[in-house]
């Protein structure tokens, strides 16, 4: 399980390197050009339509004949940072790895699925992406309503988040691994700007 752990949460902390993310919240777009993966509401898209899947929050796919992941999302739940959470969750799956023969994975949870370690570390991606560790305790943010407003997520994945934050800080664990001091250093001027 650690492991997974540490691969989704080290493949976050590149993701926001290398697409140079500096601020929260996190620009999923941005993310999803630099990675050539196209985002799609299921509104406007044949195939989902096809499929019949509106109870699904969203889903992801990788085409073999265009060489491109794909990530349809539901634009009919009413909750903007569920939908973020969706979207950065799809990312996951794209950037781990998960669906490059086709598969199709759906979300319908912010909770870790222990029954399914591609679900778990999609999760861990999109906690890690959303909402990074080092820029949350740089801020002083000290409840999870703070940390849904700031990076513009779901109060539950918030209180996730935070439930981690507090064990993080229990152990002072913190810029150890030199990707999350690239991760603190790049978003520096925001800390700095924001500090709670």
């Amino acid at each position: 399980m650690y492991q997974i752990y540490k691969n989704s949460r080290d493949k976050a902390w590149e993701a926001l390197i290398r697409c140079k993310i500096d601020s929260l919240p996190v620009n999923l777009m941005l993310i999803a050009k630099h990675y050539n993966i196209k985002v799609i509401k299921y509104s406007e898209s044949k195939y989902v339509q096809e499929l019949n899947i509106p109870d699904t929050d969203g889903f992801s796919l990788y085409k073999p004949i265009l060489r491109k992941h794909i990530i349809y999302y539901n634009d009919n739940v009413q909750n903007n940072g569920r939908i973020r959470f969706t979207i950065a969750h799809e990312l996951g799956h794209c950037l781990l790895g998960h669906n490059t023969k086709g598969h199709t994975n759906y979300r319908n949870s912010e909770i870790d699925n222990k029954e399914d370690p591609n679900e778990t570390a999609a999760n861990i991606f999109a906690r890690d992406l959303l909402m990074p560790a080092t820029v949350l305790h740089s801020l002083n943010m000290s409840s999870p309503e703070q940390i849904a407003e700031i990076c513009n997520v779901s109060l539950q994945s918030a209180e996730i988040r935070f439930k981690r934050l507090t064990e993080l800080n229990k152990r002072g664990m913190y810029n150890k691994h030199p990707l999350e001091r690239q991760v603190y250093s790049q978003f520096k001027d925001y800390i700095d700007s924001n500090k709670q």
